[in-house]
């Protein structure tokens, strides 16, 4: 009788974090949801180009300034024996990639300015390029300090300063963007106000001084640097279409476009929960070999996936009506080509995971690779002759390719190790 008592609230705690875990998110996407009718209103066609454009790098400059620590620190978390010694190497890497990213946000600056120079970008340089990727650095921090409280199985925790970041975000976005009428000033502001915020209050906690660890630095860095590489190439998934589209000089296109892809992006909570909750599925099925099990896990994810696209794809004029306050309804023909991403990036990171459930790491970085190849040439092609909806076409198949190259190479491995048996 204790013993399934005992189970009992082993699961009634696991629930319970899971659902502070999503509550969190879902929070976070429905009051960004009931808030976007006002920001709509006040952002012009210009805005949304412009900062679309400039978010659209954070996908490669966030690996590069994250230096991916948070994965060493997982990985290192439990052979610790210590609270203590757990916290001591959150507060080595955290102050010592701080140190290190005041130098780095310098060179990707130059870098930057030196690329839109080159592209002709229209769009200012400074201060929007100083905001946005600044916001990272102070980002990382809040990152981090999550990360640790997961670790931890701190849930009520995690939800809390996860609150404390949509209150914050939500009251910026109100007073630059609806009250003071920033516009794109405004969107790009109040992240990098939040996270400032965020960075004061959560410093102190995670460190009391900024030391410069290089043991650690070097022996984290050489543990991440394929990580980082990765996480860097996804930015020819996400990013690499509006550094393409810039170039068409079509502002109001370019600014329906990015009403979109934040629109469809919302559709990512519910896949996010889903791949959450059956990841461990995933790699029970792998770790006791049942193929039968794995095929049905991996089948049920992305059919429940689909639900919310299919009724996104449906209403998708009037829910963009709804949201856009009016404003930007055009958009809707991009945004139900890019819902279907959620589609093809989940059958692909179902892939994904299965590989790293066999143990098949290095093939995660070649499959980037190839991936990112394989995008660069699909966005290129479908740009230059459809534009905007090739664009948001590139964004769907991007991920269908990736998962061809997953198979390819699963396939090969099995191969190989069936032949060595």
């Amino acid at each position: 009788m204790n013993k399934y008592l005992s189970l009992f609230k082993n699961n009634l705690f696991r629930l319970k974090n899971v659902s502070l875990y999503f509550s969190a998110s879902l929070i976070q996407g429905l009051v960004s949801l009931a808030i976007n009718p006002l920001i709509a209103m006040n952002m012009s066609h210009y805005d949304y180009a412009l900062t679309g454009f400039f978010t659209s790098f954070n996908s490669l400059i966030l690996p590069l300034l994250s230096l991916m620590f948070g994965q060493y620190f997982n990985r290192h978390y439990f052979k610790l024996n210590s609270n203590e010694a757990r916290d001591e190497l959150a507060a080595r890497l955290v102050s010592t990639r701080l140190i290190f990213n005041l130098f780095e946000i310098v060179f990707i600056l130059i870098i930057f300015y030196i690329y839109a120079k080159i592209q002709n970008i229209e769009f200012p340089v400074f201060p929007y390029a100083i905001i946005t990727f600044s916001s990272i650095i102070f980002n990382n921090v809040y990152d981090f300090y999550l990360l640790k409280l997961k670790m931890g199985k701190k849930a009520d925790h995690f939800f809390k300063i996860s609150l404390y970041h949509t209150i914050i975000l939500v009251a910026s976005n109100l007073l630059l963007v609806v009250l003071f009428k920033l516009g794109a000033l405004g969107k790009l502001l109040a992240p990098l106000i939040t996270y400032i915020i965020l960075f004061v209050y959560l410093l102190p906690k995670i460190t009391k001084k900024l030391v410069l660890d290089k043991k650690i630095f070097l022996d984290a860095l050489k543990f991440c640097w394929p990580l980082v590489i990765a996480g860097a190439l996804g930015y020819f998934f996400t990013g690499f279409d509006r550094a393409l589209l810039v170039n068409l000089n079509d502002n109001v296109q370019l600014g329906l476009y990015n009403v979109a892809i934040g629109i469809s992006g919302y559709l990512m909570i519910f896949q996010t929960s889903i791949n959450n909750t059956f990841q461990p599925d995933i790699f029970e099925a792998v770790a006791k070999n049942n193929k039968k099990k794995l095929i049905t896990i991996i089948g049920g994810i992305n059919l429940l996936n689909l639900i919310p696209i299919i009724i996104f794809i449906i209403f998708a004029p009037f829910i963009i009506k709804i949201l856009t306050a009016g404003r930007f309804t055009d958009a809707y023909v991009y945004a139900r080509v890019l819902s279907l991403t959620n589609v093809t990036s989940s059958i692909y990171y179902s892939m994904s995971s299965v590989i790293i459930a066999y143990g098949y790491t290095g093939i995660a970085l070649i499959n980037k690779i190839v991936g990112a190849i394989i995008s660069f040439f699909l966005y290129k092609l479908l740009i230059t002759n459809f534009e905007f909806y090739g664009a948001a076409w590139g964004h769907a198949l991007s991920f269908v390719g990736m998962t061809i190259v997953c198979l390819i190479m699963l396939y090969i491995k099995k191969m190989k190790k069936n032949k060595r048996i």
